[in-house]
Order: C-alpha cells, then structure tokens, then sequence
C-alpha cells in the first residue's frame, strides 16, 4: 500500500466528534461531490475546518487539527499545542497550503465532500480512477463546532 509522507500535509487540532467506522481505505467517491474552485473558495474562505488524519483500520482518528482560512489567503494550523502560519490557495480546483514553518511544506488537495464532511486527497499522488490498493484520502474535516453527518451517508 503507497503511503503518503505526513509532514507535507496540513493537519489541524481540536478534537472534533468523528465516529469511528470510516477508515482511509474507504473509497468516499462514489458518494461525494468534488469541490472545484468556487465551491472550494466559498466553503474555506473565512471558515475554520476541524479534523483528523491518521485514521486506525477502524476507523478511529489518531490525530486532530483546526485550521483557520482566513478571507486574505493566510491560514492558522493548529495541532496540539502549536500553531503554524502559512497561506492557502485555490489552484486548478485543487486546496493548496504553503506553511512559513520548515515543519510544514504544505501541498494541494483534491477535496470531495459527503454531507458535512470535507475529504482531502493528496495531489502528491496521481489520481486514477480507480485508486484500489492503497489509502484513498489524507484528511477529513468539518466546520469548527459541527457533527460530521458523512458516516451514516455512507453505511
């Protein structure tokens, strides 16, 4: 199975109530709707995204982050107790990130959305399409203080 390097992703704090059922090797697809690039701008811009990433086989995240988008393009990532600056962009219907930190690189994002939920999908890896064999999406977020309705979207 290809794995992504973690440290070029944006991953935030706060642990937001995420149900523990969806692992990474679920293929979210089929039931999704890819965000282009005015829907990715009006669902970031001005928001701040919960989440999780490191997802066990069971689907019980293993680490939370917040991040804050800010309307002037810079962006607030918050894991633990720290906290990096950065911009975000929207490029070729793609979220991308470009932390000031050398801890964070950032990188862009193919992100699908089921209900409430946002998926992100590394653009580090080559869309195909069918991606068998492999974790299919890096992250999955919601706004800040809302329950992710995308599990039972799926079950």
């Amino acid at each position: 199975m290809r794995r992504v390097c973690l440290s070029l992703i944006p991953f935030f704090v706060f642990a937001p109530d995420f149900a523990a059922a969806q692992s990474q090797n679920t293929d979210i697809r089929p039931q999704a709707n890819r965000m282009m690039d005015d829907d990715l701008r009006a669902n970031f811009s001005g928001q701040t995204h919960a989440g999780a990433y490191n997802f066990t086989p069971k689907g019980e995240p293993t680490k939370f982050y917040e991040e804050r988008h800010d309307k002037d393009g810079s962006v607030t990532y918050s894991e633990g107790d720290g906290n990096e600056t950065g911009i975000w962009r929207v490029i070729k219907n793609k979220l991308c990130y470009l932390y000031d930190s050398n801890h964070m690189a950032g990188g862009c994002f193919r992100v699908y959305r089921v209900e409430n939920c946002y998926y992100f999908y590394s653009d580090n890896l080559i869309e195909y399409e069918d991606e068998l064999d492999r974790d299919y999406w890096t992250a999955r977020s919601t706004l800040k203080g809302e329950s992710p309705k995308c599990e039972a979207a799926l079950s």
